[in-house]
């Protein structure tokens, strides 16, 4: 006898984009929070973005990196994995120590390659993103109650989230760049 699973697809209810802001970070928010979804957490630069061949970011500000970041085609394979995320019925949500006032450009990039997302975070600067990215994790852990797990290529946002109690999945990179700007991290609030 064949046994057929039929299961329901996630697609969230949009709503009028809400701005808001932490200690350390601003966002939007594109559909409401709901405390009966996972949420699942992807870094921008060097996680969904890939660099193209032979680009080096070593030595460059990172204004200049960002800058360059903006026609970076998308790492296929972690867009996929959002969206898998998404189809089944996670929310995803962006958390990326990119500058706020960069916000409309990753807004962009991101529709550009189909990644979906419910939530976006950008640093406000005032800590280093090991720090910052615990703060974001914090919102969304008040907002969805279980998060699943942080996509990140820094093996400081990776330590960050497990302060918080939040599988890392390390996405290794850009280990030259992160060994030459080590950052210090500590349990953020709670």
């Amino acid at each position: 006898m064949l046994k057929i699973e039929v299961r329901r697809l996630y697609v969230p209810v949009m709503i009028k984009p809400r701005r808001f802001a932490g200690d350390l970070f601003v966002g939007m928010e594109f559909a409401p929070p709901d405390r009966s979804r996972t949420v699942q957490i992807f870094d921008v630069d060097d996680t969904l973005t890939r660099k193209p061949d032979n680009f080096q970011n070593v030595g460059m500000t990172k204004d200049e990196f960002f800058d360059a970041a903006r026609d970076f085609p998308p790492d296929v394979a972690l867009v996929e994995q959002a969206q898998l995320h998404h189809r089944l019925g996670d929310r995803v949500a962006i958390a990326t120590a990119r500058p706020a006032e960069r916000l409309q450009e990753t807004i962009d990039w991101l529709r550009r390659h189909d990644v979906p997302f419910d939530q976006i975070m950008l640093s406000n600067g005032k800590e280093p993103s090991g720090i910052a990215k615990q703060s974001m994790i914090q919102k969304l852990q008040d907002d969805y109650g279980d998060v699943g797990a942080l996509y990140d290529d820094s093996p400081y946002n990776i330590q960050g989230a497990a302060m918080q109690n939040v599988h890392g999945i390390h996405v290794r990179k850009n280990d030259e760049y992160w060994d030459l700007h080590p950052e210090t991290v500590y349990p953020y609030g709670r």
